[in-house]
């Protein structure tokens, strides 16, 4: 039996197991979690070792990449902004943070602007405008059209609907 279709088997048990009033249904669900638990890590290591995911340098890249993104996401909206502060190339750069955690330099940089940008329109009384300004955009404009490209809302209304909620 293929190990899909072991842990289809296994599924099924716990499933059968759930809907029966039998003595010591408990400890049986909790043995058959397990099981399921170690067929899949099994299942998941084998695949798994036959890639290096990301070595101690990737790792130390990436936590170096963070950093200056925390620092300067405000400032610094390129990739190659950051790869030339990690000299590294922004091909090397996003080979890095692809392999490591699947998302590219540019998504990172992104997701640290919209986090903050979030924040600000829900805990601050600031304008849009001046929020805008402070996470170095050019103008209100680019910031609601990114915004809502990436949250599928505008800031304004994000800031409705949180603001409505509370």
């Amino acid at each position: 039996m293929d190990n899909l279709e072991q842990i289809k088997t296994r599924f099924a048990e716990l499933n059968s197991e759930y809907h029966k009033n039998l003595p010591f249904k408990e400890q049986k669900l909790q043995s058959l979690i397990r099981l399921t638990y170690i067929d899949l890590t099994r299942l998941y290591s084998s695949n798994e070792s036959h890639k290096i995911i990301a070595s101690t340098t990737y790792l130390n890249t990436l936590r170096n990449l963070e950093t200056l993104i925390q620092k300067n996401y405000r400032k610094e909206k390129t990739v190659s902004y950051y790869a030339e502060r990690l000299n590294i190339s922004t091909k090397h750069l996003n080979r890095i943070t692809m392999e490591s955690i699947g998302k590219s330099p540019s998504e990172l940089i992104q997701e640290r602007l919209l986090l903050e940008a979030k924040r600000l329109l829900v805990h601050s009384e600031n304008s849009l405008v001046n929020i805008s300004d402070f996470l170095g955009f050019k103008d209100y404009a680019h910031f609601s059209k990114v915004f809502k490209a990436k949250t599928g809302t505008t800031p304004t209304d994000f800031r409705k609907k949180y603001k409505s909620s509370v």
